[in-house]
C-alpha cells in the first residue's frame, strides 16, 4: 500500500520557510560556539593512519562491503564522505542497483531527484529507521548541519519520528548506499540533489545499533513547530550521556 502523503497547509509552509531561515542563521552561531538550535554535537570523526587504510581497501573494493572492522559503522560512512568524492544514502528497502528520482515529502513542499547527504551518520537514520511497519502515515523530523573543516570539523543532529522510538518494530535492518557526487547539487546544509539517476559504487548494510543517535531519538506530532522537537531531543540526549 502506498504512504498517505501530508498535504501542507500555506500557513504550515510559511512557518517551515521562517524555521529554516532560523536554522541557517543559527547554523552560523554554531560556528561561534553558541548553540541556539539546541542540536546536539556528533562524535568527532578522528581516523588515524591505520583505520584510514583500512577504510580506503574496502572503498577501493566497492560493491557490498564486507565489514568486518572493530571500529563504528558511522566512523567507517564518515571517512568515505569526508575523503572521497561519494555522498551517502540510507535506505530499509531491499538492495537498489540505481536510484530514480522520486519526489520526497517535505513540510516546505515536494522536491523531485534523488538524495544524498555529505554526512555518514545522517543516513543511517533513513536506513534503521521502519516506515512500513505502522499504520498511516509517518512523520519524521531531522537535520544535520556542520561547521568547520578538516580537523575543526564539528557535526550537529536532531532526530525525530512520530511512531514510538522505543517500541523495537520502529526500527530495522537496512543499507547506506554511497553515491557518486557528479550529478549533485547542494540543496541545503549538508542535504544534496541529483535530478538524474544514480548508480551506487558501494554500499555497506547496517543494523538499528549502528546508528549512534538511537536512544536519543524523540517522538514528534504533526505539526509541532521543529524548534520544539529540536529542544526535546537536546534534553533527551542529555539525559542519558548524564546517566
Amino acid at each position: 500500500m502506498a504512504e498517505r502523503r501530508f498535504v501542507v497547509p500555506w500557513h504550515l509552509r510559511a512557518r517551515f520557510r521562517l524555521e529554516m531561515a532560523m536554522a541557517r542563521a543559527g547554523r552560523a552561531l554554531l560556528g561561534l560556539g553558541l548553540n541556539v538550535l539546541f542540536v546536539v554535537e556528533g562524535p568527532r570523526l578522528d581516523v588515524d593512519a591505520e583505520r584510514a587504510a583500512a577504510y580506503d581497501a574496502l572503498l577501493a573494493a566497492g560493491g557490498e562491503i564486507d565489514y568486518r572492522l572493530p571500529y563504528p559503522r558511522h566512523e567507517f560512512l564518515s571517512y568515505a564522505v569526508q575523503h572521497r568524492d561519494v555522498l551517502a544514502h540510507g535506505s530499509c528497502a531491499p538492495l537498489i542497483e540505481e536510484f530514480e528520482p522520486r519526489p520526497a515529502n517535505e513540510a516546505g513542499g515536494v522536491q523531485l531527484g534523488v538524495h544524498g547527504a555529505s554526512d555518514g551518520i545522517w543516513p543511517l537514520f533513513f536506513a534503521t529507521v521502519s516506515r512500513g511497519r505502522h499504520p498511516g502515515p509517518q512523520l519524521v523530523v531531522n537535520g544535520c548541519m556542520h561547521t568547520g573543516s578538516g580537523d575543526r570539523l564539528r557535526r550537529y543532529y536532531y532526530f525525530a519520528i512520530s511512531n514510538d522510538p522505543e517500541d523495537p518494530v520502529t526500527w530495522t535492518d537496512g543499507i547506506v548506499y554511497l553515491l557518486p557526487r557528479a550529478t549533485f547539487r547542494r540543496l541545503r546544509a549538508e542535504e544534496w540533489l541529483s535530478e538524474v539517476a544514480v548508480r551506487p559504487i558501494a554500499w555497506l548494510r547496517v543494523r538499528p545499533d549502528d546508528f549512534p543517535f538511537r536512544r536519543s531519538t524523540v517522538r514528534c506530532r504533526w505539526p509541532e513547530p521543529i524548534g520544539r522537537v529540536r529542544r526535546r531531543f537536546w534534553r533527551r540526549h542529555r539525559q542519558l550521556t548524564r546517566a
